[in-house]
Order: structure tokens, then sequence, then C-alpha cells
């Protein structure tokens, strides 16, 4: 996966997250698929690391590039990005 993007663009990324539920539930119930875990997320670009495309909600204006609300989703979850 190639992304033109540089550290504070925009990007928008379509993904399937992992999701979980807590307390009793019968195994046929288990199987089913949740309808929140398709995600879509609008962010500034980071960068990328081997496994994840890292992006934030909030960066700040200094000299250090302060980001705050740091995201790492699963490159092997996403389904788009513009």
């Amino acid at each position: 996966m190639k992304i033109k993007k540089s550290f504070g663009d925009k990007i928008y990324i379509e993904w399937i997250d992992a999701y979980s539920t807590d307390g009793w539930t019968t195994s046929e119930k288990a199987m089913e698929e949740s309808n929140n875990a398709f995600c879509r997320t609008n962010a500034l670009y980071l960068g990328e690391s081997k496994n994840f495309i890292i992006v934030s909600h909030t960066q700040g204006d200094t000299k250090d590039n302060s980001v705050m609300g740091v995201l790492n989703i699963p490159k092997k979850w996403v389904r788009r990005i513009k």
C-alpha cells in the first residue's frame, strides 16, 4: 500500500475495526458481525510503520510537531484511503 501523503496532510481512511462484547451470550450471537466494526476516519497523517498507518486528530503549532489523539490503524484492516 503506497500512501502519497506528507506529515500533517488531511487523510480519509475506511477500515474494519476489531470489536468485543462483554457479558453472557449464545455462540450463535457471538458469530454475528457487528455493524459497528466499519470505521471512517478523517485525520491528519503522521506517517506509517511496517504494520500501521499513524494519524492524529490535532496538531499543535510548535517546532517539535506536537500532536494529540494519536491512532494507529493496522494496514491489513484498511479498505480505502483518500
